[in-house]
């Protein structure tokens, strides 16, 4: 059984920078950085393994910025089959 996810709050995710997976950009495969515009911590809306579930603004190089909705934000970086999803961009 896996443990639940340290709690998170969705305050402080607003603003914050994450990274997105999304099949519209090269068929999922590119990484694009966006801004966190809303989020929630809601366990009855979140997907399994979520830590929230946010609204952000993505910045795909080449292409006009664009809003998404309702996008699982989890600690890490999920595997193929959890698209669209966007997580914590780590500071270098």
């Amino acid at each position: 059984m896996a443990r639940p996810p340290k709690k998170i709050d969705a305050d402080a995710l607003i603003g914050e920078n994450a990274l997105v997976r999304s099949s519209i950009w090269q068929n999922g495969t590119r990484k694009v950085a966006a801004v966190i515009t809303d989020a929630t911590t809601d366990e009855a809306l979140l997907p399994e393994g979520a830590v929230a579930l946010v609204s952000l603004t993505a910045f795909p190089p080449g292409a006009p910025s664009r809003m998404m909705r309702d996008v699982p934000f989890y600690a890490a970086p999920r595997d193929e089959s959890s698209l669209p999803a966007a997580w914590i961009k780590l500071r270098a």
